[in-house]
């Protein structure tokens, strides 16, 4: 008996480790906003501190496994930032007049319990040609969805929180007005 219980031990700490050890790969950033918008923007290079113990690839989860991306968070979260300005008609060259900062505060999938919540806590701060700031804002995120789905619907969350996150930054009147009226195309 002592055996049998023995052995079931091991296969569980074998199975959990083996749950550790899941690598999913993110596809890329997909946009998904409708904003349309006039004006350029260069986006600078995100920041981000990945919590103890995580890869600046991986985003944060707090079940086994891991969700790891291609490149690193900061990257990832910049090059959707920038995907959904050229969608809403933004211009995100270089050269142009406002620039924009960001950093990722938190980017999380807390799925310990039944369901699976998603966070996103980005920092926006757009400074125009003078240095100026024109807006510092943070925005959250935060929605629950079932847990044991498929990967393309883990997929889609993940790309659900960052989308809506940068949606709430375009969608702020105090960000329209600044782009309208100091961050035109050069």
């Amino acid at each position: 008996m002592k055996i049998i219980k023995a052995a079931m031990a091991v296969i569980g700490l074998l199975s959990l480790s083996a749950c550790a050890q899941t690598v999913i790969s993110l596809p890329p950033y997909t946009p998904t906003g409708t904003q349309e918008l006039a004006g350029g923007v260069n986006v600078q290079e995100f920041k981000y501190t990945p919590k103890s113990g995580v890869a600046p690839n991986v985003i944060h989860n707090t079940a086994a496994g891991q969700l790891k991306l291609t490149e690193p968070v900061s990257s990832y979260i910049t090059n959707a930032v920038k995907r959904e300005f050229r969608q809403a008609g933004l211009s995100i060259k270089a050269d142009n007049r406002c620039s924009l900062q960001g950093e990722i505060n938190d980017l999380t999938i807390d799925d310990l319990g039944f369901s699976a919540t998603y966070l996103s806590d980005f920092r926006y701060v757009l400074w125009d040609e003078n240095k100026k700031t024109l807006l510092d804002n943070v925005y959250k995120v935060k929605f629950d969805t079932t847990k044991f789905v498929v990967a393309e619907v883990i997929f889609a969350n993940i790309n659900k929180v960052i989308s809506s996150n940068i949606e709430e930054l375009m969608s702020d009147k105090a960000f329209q007005k600044a782009i309208t009226t100091s961050c035109g195309t050069t």
